[in-house]
């Protein structure tokens, strides 16, 4: 019989890195971290002056950081933004009644 490693906690995700961060929330990070560095080195090769390309990195990696820690609603940043866009862009069925 195969015995298969269970985490301690099923209520919250596994930390794997240091356990203080899950691999989703440093998936997050890393990339929102890359889009403030391809912005900006994009806005450069543009020749954008830094006090427009700077701020618009920050906003990456804000925006990184906002989906790997932040929470609303009792779920994540990012499971509400995917709720909300499926919620917001899903088919939608109006029925009249016998009007139609």
């Amino acid at each position: 019989m195969r015995l298969f490693p269970v985490p301690m906690d099923l209520t919250e995700e596994e930390k794997v890195i240091g356990g203080v961060l899950s691999l989703r929330q440093v998936v997050y990070l890393f990339g929102g971290g890359v889009a403030a560095v391809l912005s900006v080195s994009f806005l450069r090769l543009l020749h954008v002056p830094w006090a427009i390309a700077f701020p618009v990195g920050i906003l990456w990696f804000i925006a990184g950081g906002v989906l790997s820690f932040a929470a609303a609603a009792g779920m994540g940043a990012d499971e509400y933004l995917f709720r909300w866009f499926s919620w917001r862009f899903r088919r939608r069925r109006y029925d009249w009644g016998d009007e139609l």
